[in-house]
């Protein structure tokens, strides 16, 4: 049975489980669909890539709630968005066994191009991926400040305390902070993991074919024209 995404008021204990049930969800995919006896297209091997990356991520993720370090858990929100809009890449292109071909041989994806002719970058993949799934433009934008060296890690070593005085917090842990603090990346990585998940299912049922069948990418998605503002 396919999870849905969680409520705000979902406790801290039931989310973790539900990482590790969305975690095995996605490992189930690859036992359903990879046969000794179907022969392996570059697409296959796109899937697997795409499915032990989340894996690793979100596994990650959750060591890193656990030490209560934010620096590092929340880079891996960002990571884990990019696992999801780099798989959806693989719907947008006109040709995804050559795609995956090409990806397999060391071709960025973020130089590569689209249906419409658009160069699948970060922005184009966001916005695209977005119509279906609104929240993501957010995330994207709030979680790549904690990729580069930025503001948000100055003030994680200088906190404000009471009145004008300000505390230094040098170490991995945040010592000031209990696991109700993390629960919105959490619901974030689990919501990111179900779509990889869906869409990974997608991918072996439709795009995995040996005999060379071409879907294309308006087929599975509709014709995208609209071009938005870029996310910052």
């Amino acid at each position: 049975m396919q999870q849905e995404p969680l409520e705000e008021s979902a406790p801290y204990e039931d989310v973790v489980a539900a990482l590790l049930t969305s975690e095995r969800a996605i490992s189930e995919v690859f036992f359903e669909h990879i046969k000794p006896e179907k022969p392996l297209t570059y697409a296959d091997f796109f899937g697997m890539g795409i499915g032990r990356r989340a894996l690793a991520l979100s596994s990650g993720f959750r060591v890193m709630i656990e030490h209560r370090n934010s620096l590092c858990a929340l880079p891996i929100v960002r990571m884990q968005l990019d696992t999801a809009l780099r798989l959806y890449a693989g719907f947008f292109v006109t040709d995804h066994q050559k795609f995956c071909h090409a990806v397999m041989q060391g071709a960025p994806i973020d130089r590569m191009k689209a249906d419409d002719g658009s160069v699948m970058k970060d922005r184009y993949l966001v916005n695209r991926v977005a119509k279906r799934n609104p929240w993501m433009t957010t995330v994207y934008k709030l979680t790549s400040g904690y990729i580069h060296f930025s503001d948000r890690h100055i003030f994680e070593a200088v906190r404000k305390g009471e009145g004008e005085k300000a505390q230094m917090a040098i170490g991995p842990v945040d010592f000031d902070r209990k696991p109700k603090h993390f629960l919105e990346p959490m619901r974030c990585v689990h919501h990111l993991n179900l779509i990889i998940e869906f869409a990974l299912k997608d991918w072996y049922s439709r795009m995995c074919d040996p005999n060379g069948v071409i879907i294309s990418a308006s087929e599975l998605w509709g014709e995208y024209r609209e071009h938005e503002p870029d996310p910052e």
